[in-house]
């Protein structure tokens, strides 16, 4: 695999990150070259490392985006595997990856299928997607990983904590933004991947295991208030024009229905904070459309992620029934 590069963010991770790593270095044709970014942990996860994994360490925690980019700008291999460190990876995923990213020029990542750490036989998910609506979802999550397709589909983009891309594509597509510090970082890069004319693929057969919110806490104040302060700079800042038109009521209320979602779970303080900090930094959201790639057509990429947004619609509905079944 002297192509590929596993670049894995850590900040505190404790044993996961020694567990995650374990599975990273176990994969066969292997082991890969493993860089881990330390966000300024104050615990000793990097610590106890097997010597062949590079460590980069970060001064400051400047957030998820940043050290990524450090690590990718550090390194030179074509393809890059991003891997959260609450994960596991199954035996041949990452040459299954490989294999369709190389056998796929027009895919600028591919998408394994992540599974719930803690219910294996239930997915998290298949990749990314947006629906009509705005919001954001985990394609197939809940859904019985038994009864998915054994097809390769497109999806709009691939879970960012479990992810092969395509370095050209990165870099045609201006690398990933700054700006995020934690969460939605994958989603804008898998809008402005579609606007260079990219695509993103599933890769079934390629299993990932992911506790989900293992280290920030899922629900907590910290999760809900970077979900939603981002939602409007990332929609803003890297929706193709025609699309950002056409659902502009749509993006406007999309970020106030994530609030209420999440204040009704408790946490209407995280909620409140996050709709004024992502209002405050609508302006900086539209003045970073400066950077979008123009490889392809504003309209081309417009017209493939409104077939993508139809295609999130069905899936968020096939969830739904799905979700309404299990409940007693």
């Amino acid at each position: 695999m002297a192509d590929l590069v596993v670049i894995i963010v850590n900040y505190d991770s404790g044993e996961r990150l020694r567990a995650c790593v374990a599975s990273v270095l176990a994969q066969q044709p292997g082991p890969p070259r493993v860089v881990v970014v330390d966000n300024a942990s104050h615990d000793d996860s990097v610590e106890r490392l097997p010597e062949s994994v590079e460590i980069l360490r970060r001064e400051h925690n400047e957030g998820y985006a940043p050290a990524l980019s450090a690590a990718i700008a550090s390194t030179s291999e074509p393809f890059l595997f991003t891997l959260n460190p609450d994960t596991l990876l199954e035996p041949g995923c990452l040459e299954r990856l490989t294999e369709a990213l190389r056998a796929d020029l027009r895919a600028g990542a591919v998408a394994p299928t992540v599974l719930q750490l803690n219910a294996p036989t239930q997915v998290d998910a298949s990749g990314i997607g947006l629906t009509s609506r705005m919001g954001q979802i985990n394609w197939d999550h809940g859904l019985a990983a038994a009864d998915l397709t054994q097809i390769p589909r497109e999806v709009l983009g691939p879970l960012g904590g479990a992810a092969l891309w395509r370095r050209v594509a990165l870099q045609r597509a201006g690398g990933f933004s700054r700006h995020f510090f934690l969460y939605w970082e994958d989603m804008d890069m898998a809008l402005r991947l579609n606007r260079a004319g990219y695509a993103c693929r599933t890769v079934p057969q390629a299993k990932v295991l992911h506790e989900g919110s293992g280290i920030v806490g899922r629900w907590s104040s910290l999760n809900v208030f970077y979900m939603v302060r981002n939602h409007w700079q990332c929609l803003l800042g890297s929706l193709p024009g025609p699309l950002l038109l056409r659902h502009l009521p749509a993006i406007a209320l999309a970020p106030f229905r994530a609030a209420l979602l999440y204040a009704g779970r408790g946490r209407v303080l995280a909620a409140a904070a996050g709709l004024i900090c992502g209002a405050a930094l609508i302006p900086r959201a539209l003045l970073r459309r400066r950077y979008l790639p123009r490889s392809g057509t504003s309209h081309k990429a417009a017209e493939r992620i409104t077939t993508l947004l139809a295609a999130a619609d069905e899936n968020r509905l096939l969830m739904k029934a799905a979700g309404s079944k299990a409940r007693p």
